[in-house]
């Protein structure tokens, strides 16, 4: 073989395993019970005041509903800088006892493991989104725990 053969073997060796990368590399999940009945959950999932309040956070950010399904179950896709991050974002939401919600929250990434400034950034994110899913629980605890008290 001649040194030509080889070096457009090698090209073709590597826009093969370029292209042929799976499509999501990194998924994380998070199960959290919430005092809260599912159907204020998926409102406030599907809420989209913090993207119209303050859109310079959201530069460059695209954010579309996948799968809609009632009280039930969002997925969101989320592309940043014209795809070169993407994020799938899965919420499944189950009534659990007489007003609580399960909700599984699964986010999926393009991006290898061993890029540590995005998996920071994901992380966050993730936690981010727990956090407010909490603070959700407790607007709703202390709502409910005031109503409550001007009947008495």
């Amino acid at each position: 073989m001649d040194k030509d053969t080889d070096n457009t073997d090698i090209i073709i060796l590597l826009i093969i395993k370029r292209y042929n990368r799976p499509k999501y590399m990194s998924a994380i999940s998070k199960t959290i019970t919430l005092r809260v009945p599912s159907n204020i959950t998926y409102r406030a999932l599907k809420d989209t005041r913090l993207e119209q309040l303050f859109p310079e956070f959201f530069i460059g950010v695209t954010r579309k509903i996948k799968t809609d399904i009632d009280n039930n179950e969002l997925k969101f896709s989320t592309t940043i800088q014209g795809s070169q991050i993407e994020i799938s974002e899965t919420f499944k939401l189950r009534i659990s006892g007489e007003n609580n919600t399960d909700v599984e929250y699964t986010t999926e990434t393009n991006f290898e493991e061993n890029n540590a400034v995005l998996h920071s950034i994901i992380q966050t994110h993730i936690s981010n989104i727990l956090y407010s899913l909490l603070t959700l629980e407790t607007g709703y605890i202390n709502g409910f725990m005031e109503g409550k008290s001007h009947i008495l």
